[in-house]
């Protein structure tokens, strides 16, 4: 027979969420979502959620993107230009291709082009600070 030592058992056990969350603070800061934007058709399929804090996640989709420069009005206009960009491209919806960032990105433009051919979906997110 093992000895239980309860007593580190329940230290192990402080702070630790409930299952039913119940011990959760409630005072607790989150950032939540204060304003949002749905991608449909009548926006270009851009998409946005800007945080309390101040902090944005917006993205859309350009289709058949080719070798000629795009430019891209973000929806949200950000604090600076230290955001990330992240971009992705498909020909067909099966083979990844490359989706380059051209000229400097600006406070509320990003510009993209394929790195050759042309592009079927090129999908692009930028995220940090709004204005």
């Amino acid at each position: 027979m093992a000895d239980i030592d309860i007593g580190a058992i329940s230290e192990a056990l402080n702070n630790k969420t409930d299952r039913n969350m119940r011990n959760v603070d409630t005072g607790a800061k989150a950032d939540s979502v204060i304003d949002y934007q749905l991608p449909t058709a009548e926006n270009g399929y851009t998409w946005y959620r800007k945080y309390a804090s101040g902090w944005v996640e917006q993205g859309g989709v350009v289709e058949n993107l080719s070798t000629n420069i795009v430019e891209i009005t973000l929806p949200i206009i950000m604090m600076n230009t230290r955001y990330v960009i992240t971009t992705s491209g498909y020909v067909n919806n099966q083979t990844a291709q490359y989706v380059y960032i051209r000229n400097a990105p600006t406070t509320s433009k990003i510009s993209l082009k394929a790195n050759s051919g042309t592009i079927t979906l090129a999908y692009w997110q930028v995220s940090g600070m709004a204005a």
